[in-house]
């Protein structure tokens, strides 16, 4: 008679179990009907580049000689000079590693007029040249009504757009001479740069204009 018992005991605890691991498994689909399958999960997304591309026409490169080249950046919205003259430099510093060299100089276009003193060399200028305030492009730009104007930085007189709402400038264009250069960087030379210190300082800084 126990045994009897201890076999129904157990016979309803196995069915216990298989109602419960039933239960948890997802009902069949009445017929006719499709069963819902989890969306499977979306593919990865390509890295996007780190500096968005520019539009046709922003930026331009000319070569000049064997390693020379005259950089343009264009727009029509003018945001800020910084924002503009550290993407001018990014360009420099991402051609520079493109044409396979390792620093690059930047050549100032001056005048007899010019009153700003030429910078010296400087043994003692920190590594990599992080001189960014000796990358001055020189502009070109117009306002509502006016032509073409044009503002050098050797000139001693103030940034054309100060004082100018930019939404009043309709074009602008900052403009910059370098010379591409292989092997060790001159560390005492003021308009030297390293083209790979300079592009992992602005990479993050820079945005092409519109």
């Amino acid at each position: 008679m126990n045994r009897m018992m201890a076999i129904g005991f157990g016979a309803a605890a196995f069915c216990a179990l298989a109602g419960s691991s039933f239960a948890a498994d997802p009902a069949p689909a009445a017929p006719g009907t499709q069963a819902s399958v989890a969306p499977a999960p979306a593919a990865p997304v390509a890295d996007l580049p780190m500096v968005p591309p520019a539009k046709p026409g922003v930026f331009t490169a000319t070569k000049k000689g064997a390693t020379g080249y005259h950089l343009v950046v264009a727009g029509h919205k003018f945001t800020s000079r910084d924002d503009i003259e550290k993407y001018l430099a990014w360009r420099a510093a991402d051609l520079t590693l493109s044409d396979k060299g390792t620093w690059f100089t930047f050549t100032q276009i001056r005048t007899k007029a010019d009153t700003v003193p030429v910078p010296k060399r400087d043994p003692g200028a920190p590594r990599h040249s992080f001189q960014m305030a000796n990358f001055q492009p020189v502009w070109r730009y117009k306002v509502k009504g006016a032509d073409w104007k044009s503002w050098s930085p050797y000139s001693g007189a103030a940034f054309f757009a100060d004082g100018i709402k930019a939404e009043d400038i309709t074009d602008f264009e900052a403009s910059a001479d370098v010379v591409v250069r292989k092997g060790v960087m001159d560390d005492a030379d003021p308009l030297g740069y390293e083209a790979g210190a300079v592009s992992d300082l602005l990479i993050n800084q820079v945005s092409p204009p519109v």
